[in-house]
């Protein structure tokens, strides 16, 4: 209103422009409490237009920095049509013959180490084997279908093993299709409604400690049955451990001898060639020295016929007394699938970028399908799984077809082979997942988050305690906790950190050149716009850096430049996604991230290892 007062008299298309360059959006979340608050520097030759008599306090006439309302980008409403637009001509891409031949190669291979995969995680949740067969079929062509993300295979994780058997044990087989239902549906509501950006909430510390404790859980779990012995069920990774050292004159030799090869195997084929399918090559070869030597270990037993196992049934309601249980592992499992989907997502669009930008709204609308899909025939919840859907990446996959490949291959060995699947023993399926729960051991992200702050293995350790001590939403709990505790109260060594001058206070005309220790320089003059950060970047940031990668990639202006003068530390979590959003927003325009304190400029190094951003420690003239 004050503007246009006082600029009724300037034509109505210069009186836009200025509008947009003085007063662009800008975003507020949190200063003193030692948040993130992002500013846009005004052009100030934006203001020549304007007569001498004009108030200096709204309109200087020099550089400036000019703080703005907190306006919210405009996102739209619910996708209700669950984005099936923008899939149709990824669908159509499937069918090109430039792809076709190269897709369908790395579906089958992915194929190879989803079957087995499957059965050993349904074995492990305390399922029969089919259904896990049953959900990879199922939910891997839905998810292939209706994902955010191209390359990306859905299937049954290892990370969700111990809440399917949690559930299982507490609610029993009969309650896994409504609560698969249940999380789906969940699922679809947060991505119809665009809630795929709240995940990022939880920093990296948490979900480190949390994928060290499901592959020591899972680890402890499977020990016993790698070795043959009979353990109670239900017990927490220190009892598995006493339990066992009161059984070790019970130890199959035959057991160990089988889960031993499988995980050597595993660990050694890929390093002859990547495209052999380790897992499956693994198993088979057990099997066959199952029956060769005559070995008296435990098999998957019978599996159903195809026809059997593939069916619609009705979801069983469960009484009124259990839904206050019941719903607790539903959350519970929404939860952690939805992250464990759109992590797998980010980090497999990160691999290979495709024409179709990774969305992760578009991620939950897909996964809480594919979830619903695989309730309707009695399958068990699925995510987006990292593993088969690197495979995919490294085979050369190209479009959504390598997913619909995996499935239909899942189909037709249950329909033709489930004969020789019976024969697998479980030992070798306890040492495909021991194996893979190694390689997740300990999680690389852990090693990135303490080069940028020590103090990020206080919430690492927690969660993964208190998952191994009082239980898995506990311990998840207890870090999240830690973790804002230590984003929110500054500590004295980071009120002590110096700032550097402002480099954007210049008179009319004046030029400053940047140049950073690599060489790389840019001029900045009364001309330039950029934008300026004041608080602390965390997990906590992630809106203020959201409505600032909108701005960006908004404006015109080139190079992106932003002054992190009033930064004072910065955090892995945050520090991540402020580069990558922006360098995604700059659209290959550079990022010139300037005046960064040593503290902030270490942890964006560490953040951006492929340089995306170039970083100014100190401005010279």
């Amino acid at each position: 209103r004050i503007f246009a007062m006082r600029c009724a008299w300037v034509p109505r298309p210069v009186r836009r422009q200025l509008l947009v360059q003085v007063t662009a959006p800008s975003s507020a979340l949190l200063s003193r409490g030692g948040l993130l608050r992002s500013r846009v520097l005004a052009r100030p030759d934006a203001v020549r237009h304007l007569r001498a008599s004009s108030s200096p306090s709204v309109f200087p006439t020099t550089a400036c920095t000019a703080t703005v309302e907190d306006v919210k980008p405009q996102n739209g409403g619910m996708i209700l049509d669950l984005g099936l637009p923008s899939l149709v001509p990824e669908w159509r891409k499937m069918f090109s013959s430039t792809t076709m031949l190269a897709d369908v190669a790395a579906g089958l291979t992915v194929g190879c180490i989803a079957v087995p995969l499957s059965l050993a995680i349904a074995v492990a949740s305390g399922l029969p084997p089919e259904v896990g067969l049953v959900s990879a079929a199922t939910a891997g062509l839905v998810g292939a279908m209706m994902g955010g993300t191209t390359l990306a295979i859905t299937g049954p994780a290892n990370a969700i093993i111990l809440l399917i058997g949690e559930a299982v044990h507490t609610h029993g087989i009969a309650a896994l299709p409504i609560i698969t239902c249940a999380a789906g549906g969940l699922q679809l509501l947060t991505g119809m409604a665009r809630g795929g950006k709240v995940t990022k909430f939880v920093p990296w510390s948490v979900i480190s400690g949390f994928t060290t404790g499901i592959g020591l859980m899972i680890l402890t779990g499977q020990l016993p049955k790698a070795l043959g012995l009979a353990v109670p069920g239900g017990l927490k990774p220190l009892e598995i451990l006493t339990a066992m050292s009161d059984r070790l004159a019970d130890i199959n030799l035959g057991a160990a001898a089988l889960a031993a090869g499988t995980a050597a195997a595993m660990l050694t084929l890929p390093k002859l060639h990547p495209k052999i399918p380790s897992a499956l090559v693994a198993v088979a070869g057990a099997t066959a020295a199952t029956r060769l030597f005559d070995l008296d270990v435990a098999t998957v037993g019978a599996l159903p016929a195809a026809s059997d196992a593939f069916h619609l049934s009705a979801l069983a309601l469960p009484p009124i007394e259990a839904l206050p249980s019941l719903t607790s592992t539903i959350l519970l499992i929404y939860a952690m699938t939805s992250i464990e989907s759109l992590l797998s997502c980010s980090a497999i669009d990160k691999m290979r970028p495709t024409t179709y930008k990774h969305c992760p709204d578009q991620e939950l609308i897909g996964q809480g399908v594919a979830n619903m899909t695989s309730a309707a025939f009695m399958g068990m919840p699925v995510t987006a799984v990292i593993a088969r859907s690197s495979l995919n990446v490294k085979l050369k996959g190209s479009t959504r077809l390598p997913g619909l490949v995996q499935a239909g291959f899942v189909f037709s060995s249950m329909a033709f082979f489930s004969d020789t699947m019976a024969m697998v023993p479980v030992a070798s399926l306890s040492g495909v997942l021991i194996t893979s729960c190694i390689s997740m051991l300990p999680p690389p992200e852990i090693r990135h988050c303490l080069n940028v702050d020590t103090r990020d293995i206080l919430p690492y350790l927690v969660t993964t305690g208190g998952m191994l001590t009082v239980g898995m939403a506990e311990g998840i709990t207890m870090g999240c906790l830690t973790a804002g505790a230590l984003a929110v109260v500054p500590l004295h060594t980071a009120n002590r950190l110096s700032y550097l001058p402002a480099s954007f206070t210049l008179d009319k005309g004046s030029t400053v050149q940047l140049a950073n220790d690599d060489g790389g320089r840019v001029d900045i003059d009364g001309r330039t716009c950029a934008w300026q950060l004041d608080g602390k970047i965390n997990f906590l940031s992630m809106l203020t850096i959201d409505r600032l990668a909108h701005q960006v990639s908004s404006a015109p202006h080139d190079p992106v430049i932003v002054d992190l003068l009033g930064v004072s530390s910065c955090e892995f979590t945050g520090g991540e996604e402020l580069v990558n959003r922006l360098s995604a927003a700059a659209a290959g325009r550079e990022l010139h991230l300037i005046n960064c304190n040593s503290q902030v400029a270490a942890a964006l190094r560490e953040c951006d290892p492929q340089r995306k951003a170039i970083l100014y420690s100190r401005a010279r003239a």
